[in-house]
């Protein structure tokens, strides 16, 4: 287990809209947050915590070494999650990624378990912003991407 810190975006940085920032939450949180998501007041903290969510779920899915499969998802990311996914990563800066390269930012790829994992780690902060308590930035959390022993491995994007 180790400790993340999403990456802090100034707001020129910031690449998705009101409507595509709930489009990422909802893609990340499950499907029982889905309506209190949708009532969130927008606001560039927030879209910067999606934006740091998404960017975080596509390195560690590099990071984890396994991208090789293809969109074949029977959850309900929407189609527009996958949009977004892959105009992230045509958009997204080279530098904000660790593990990701060039060529990866192409053809984006997250795996479900590292998605999970994600939501589960920053349920907190999630929470924090539907009871509208003040969010401290940099948001962190411990985690620890655990590669599932079942194959094959759901892989989103």
């Amino acid at each position: 287990m180790s400790f993340k810190q999403l990456r802090k975006f100034q707001k020129n940085e910031l690449l998705f809209d009101e409507s595509e920032t709930i489009i990422i939450l909802k893609f990340i949180f499950k499907p029982s947050d889905h309506s209190l998501i949708e009532s969130l007041p927008m606001n560039d903290q927030l879209r910067g915590f999606a934006q740091g969510l998404l960017l975080e779920a596509i390195d560690a899915s590099y990071a984890v070494g396994f991208i090789h499969a293809i969109f074949e998802s029977t959850t309900n990311p929407t189609q527009g999650a996958r949009k977004i996914i892959l105009t992230f990563g045509k958009k997204a800066a080279i530098h904000w990624f660790k593990h990701a390269s060039v060529n990866d930012k192409q053809k984006v790829k997250i795996y479900g378990f590292v998605r999970d994992n994600l939501a589960r780690s920053f349920k907190v902060v999630l929470a924090n912003f539907i009871a509208k308590i003040h969010v401290k930035e940099p948001f962190s959390a411990r985690i620890a991407y655990n590669v599932p022993t079942q194959l094959p491995l759901e892989v989103l994007g």
